[in-house]
């Protein structure tokens, strides 16, 4: 009989179309030896589904997604709050009908956190894979990512850099890595897909339009490109927080979106990208270096372990210099 393993995460696939926390499937899909249950918040509804071999328990969340949230807002701490609760009391009941033999927490925080509590009131362990966020938002919050990561059965952390910083504020923990691998699957056309010329130098943009992912910084350097080089394309496949300004960016010409794109839809796309721009503030390790590393060029600010695996003259050190770096590339027609 195979081990059951009962996964927490708080950012996981809405639908196809949503790229948040895909690379959790890809960890399901590399161990099957194991049995996997998921529990995860989905706006507006409570349902179960199976995806890609997890049984997926989705649970009612009424509230936009946390990252792009300021962690002392009022707000912010009432729906974390909730979103801890949710996840608690929608693993007890699983606990009850099911014979898990541990609880993998996806972040620390919220999901570790619930872990922590989970462990002290039901008497299971449980693992941490620290992917970012967590840590970026709550390793100077008081004694929560402190008490989550000592009481873990074990830790892991999807980049060096993420590690280094956990430990240098919390000695004496025994961090592995675990990166957050993903591949593209086969390509597949949209119904209505965005217009694409490949004699022009096509940029594109990959991920949740948020700040942290620095969407603002793309669009400002698409509008600097586009007043000097005239043969590009600056392309966004994703949706969040920005969404009206990726709108009022296509309505100028600036960029080409139209939301988000399924992997497949995406990977139709990789045929025509250029280079890829990873614009964020802040970074572990993202999942969408790892599936354009083979498909393009790409363009990085040095955030997280990206330097340790891009080329040294592919990292940006702030937006003139992107800019810089794409003026520059000749591309053979």
């Amino acid at each position: 009989m195979k081990n059951r393993i009962l996964i927490l995460a708080h950012s996981f696939p809405q639908n196809e179309k949503d790229f948040r926390g895909r690379f959790i499937l890809e960890y399901v899909k590399s161990h099957p030896e194991s049995e996997f249950h998921v529990v995860a918040p989905f706006r507006g509804r409570s349902f179960e589904t199976n995806i890609d071999g997890a049984s997926v328990h989705y649970f009612n969340w009424d509230h936009n997604y946390l990252a792009g949230r300021r962690i002392y807002q009022p707000s912010t701490l009432f729906v974390t709050v909730q979103l801890l609760s949710g996840f608690v009391s929608n693993a007890k009941k699983l606990l009850k009908e099911y014979d898990f033999e541990k609880i993998f927490a996806c972040w620390a925080v919220p999901a570790g956190f619930s872990a922590y509590f989970l462990k002290k009131s039901c008497k299971i362990n449980y693992d941490v894979w620290l992917l970012g966020t967590d840590v970026n938002k709550f390793i100077n919050f008081p004694f929560v990512l402190s008490i989550t990561l000592k009481n873990a059965e074990k830790i892991y952390s999807n980049s060096n850099r993420l590690s280094e910083t956990v430990a240098k504020k919390i000695p004496g923990l025994n961090i592995e890595i675990l990166p957050t691998y993903s591949a593209l699957p086969q390509p597949k056309r949209p119904e209505k897909p965005l217009e694409t010329d490949k004699k022009n130098l096509n940029i594109a943009f990959v991920g949740r339009l948020e700040k942290v992912k620095g969407f603002d910084f793309y669009l400002e350097i698409a509008e600097k490109v586009l007043k000097k080089r005239k043969d590009t394309t600056f392309f966004a496949f994703g949706r969040g927080s920005m969404d009206p300004e990726a709108e009022e960016a296509a309505k100028k010409g600036i960029i080409r979106w139209n939301g988000a794109a399924t992997l497949e839809e995406l990977s139709y796309y990789t045929d025509f990208i250029d280079v890829l721009c990873i614009t964020s503030r802040n970074e572990s390790m993202p999942v969408v270096f790892w599936e354009f590393q083979n498909k393009c060029r790409i363009l990085s600010f040095p955030v997280g372990d990206i330097p340790l695996h891009a080329k040294p003259e592919d990292i940006c050190a702030d937006v003139d210099n992107f800019v810089e770096k794409l003026l520059e590339i000749h591309k053979d027609y």
